[in-house]
Order: C-alpha cells, then sequence, then structure tokens
C-alpha cells in the first residue's frame, strides 16, 4: 500500500540497525525510528530487529484489509502550510 515508506523500512532496518554485545553477554536492542517528511506528508516507523505488521488500516478515509509495515502518516509535510 505504501511501497516508497516501506522502501524505506527496509532501507534504514539494513543500514542503521545495529544490535550489540552487553557486559552480559546478552545482545543489546536499540530500536531505530524511521522519519520520512515528504512535500505533503510524513512517515513514521520503529524498527527493532522485526518488521512490524498490522493487517488493517485506514488510509485517506479508506478501510483497507491486507498485511502491511506498521507505518504512521501524518498530513504535514515540508510543503505543508
Amino acid at each position: 500500500i505504501l511501497s516508497g515508506p516501506a522502501g524505506g523500512v527496509i532501507g534504514y532496518a539494513k543500514t542503521a540497525f545495529r544490535p550489540t554485545e552487553g557486559d552480559d553477554d546478552k545482545t543489546k536492542i536499540m530500536p531505530v525510528i524511521g522519519f520520512d517528511m515528504g512535500g505533503t506528508s510524513t512517515d513514521v516507523s520503529r524498527y527493532d530487529g522485526h518488521l512490524d505488521h498490522v493487517f488493517e488500516t485506514t488510509t485517506a478515509g479508506i478501510a483497507i484489509q491486507a498485511p502491511q509495515l506498521d507505518i504512521n502518516t501524518v498530513a504535514a509535510g515540508g510543503g505543508s502550510r
């Protein structure tokens, strides 16, 4: 549904997420936040080693029942007034 922002999630998941070894030999997970501001909207998402999915959402007032990444869109972009 949101193919561009979904590609952004995959991109920052592969490049910015780095689990590290802690002092007690356990892996420490520090989630990363994706912030994609366009001309009219801003998309926000989170990655903690697993892709978060939702199966129902409302986009532009239309209910959609399809598996997709959990991306929240705010109608406020760089060109919004």
